[in-house]
């Protein structure tokens, strides 16, 4: 497994708040992996129908979401933890926070160990030559 990158040369405000030219790695993304060939992949390996994939994908995703409506963090065992989270904006007193001080709503991802020693052993490969822009 590797992550590709390419190498690109950008503007970048150094220590010294002054702009200077830098190399930097950029990471070359695939496009994802559409769902009905995963589905196919989970079909092969697991010998169970592609209804029954889906099925039960779609279930997960139904619970997933109404647990996380709730507040409560899910735990995927060999996955990780998905925990609902949320940035506000503060307030000079305890009486003017509520709901309205809620900037984003976001769900962060907690690998589990198995999974992130997958994730830490990954080669990063170079792809492209050299590109400035």
């Amino acid at each position: 497994m590797s992550i590709p990158y390419r190498k690109v040369k950008r503007k970048v405000i150094g220590p010294d708040h002054k702009v200077h030219d830098a190399w930097l790695m950029q990471q070359v993304n695939y496009p994802p992996i559409k769902f009905e060939s995963f589905v196919q992949e989970c079909v092969m390996s697991q010998g169970v129908s592609a209804a029954q994939v889906k099925g039960i994908a779609s279930a997960m995703s139904d619970r997933l979401r109404h647990y996380l409506e709730l507040g409560h963090s899910v735990q995927i065992e060999g996955i990780g933890t998905l925990k609902p989270t949320f940035n506000a904006a503060s307030a000079d007193t305890p009486e003017e926070l509520g709901a309205g001080s809620v900037r984003t709503v976001k769900v962060r991802f907690y690998p589990h160990k198995d999974f992130q020693e997958t994730i830490n052993k990954m080669d990063f490969e170079d792809v492209e030559l050299l590109e400035e822009e």
